[in-house]
């Protein structure tokens, strides 16, 4: 039987199948995640930085939805925890300076 325009064939007084899942996800509660995060910047024991241990975090929605601020939030941690270390500031400040420079020079070309 062919159904005419506008005709569904749904139940009016039963919501959709989007409305259902909405309403399911809206009443959950949010997954808890227990999170240590450790960075090792070395094989010796003094090498090793614990940002987070054993922390509750809380997940609500995607992971997709959120991915730039987890990354965000991620590099931060570490720049931190490699902060920490005098090994790893002498690696990365020389290189900030190197890159500093670069663009001063490239900015000075573009005035050219």
């Amino acid at each position: 039987m062919a159904r005419k325009r506008g005709e569904s064939g749904q139940d009016p007084k039963r919501p959709s199948l989007a409305a259902r899942r909405r309403a399911r996800r809206e009443g959950e509660e949010p997954l808890e995640a227990r999170v240590t995060l450790r960075f090792r910047f070395g094989e010796a024991p003094e090498d090793r930085v614990t940002m987070l241990d054993d922390r509750a975090i809380p997940m609500f929605g995607s992971v997709f939805q959120y991915r730039d601020r987890i990354v965000r939030s991620f590099a931060m941690l570490l720049l931190r925890a490699g902060v920490t270390q005098p090994k790893v500031v002498a690696e990365i400040v020389p290189g900030t300076f190197w890159m500093l420079h670069k663009r001063r020079a490239a900015g000075q070309e573009e005035d050219r």
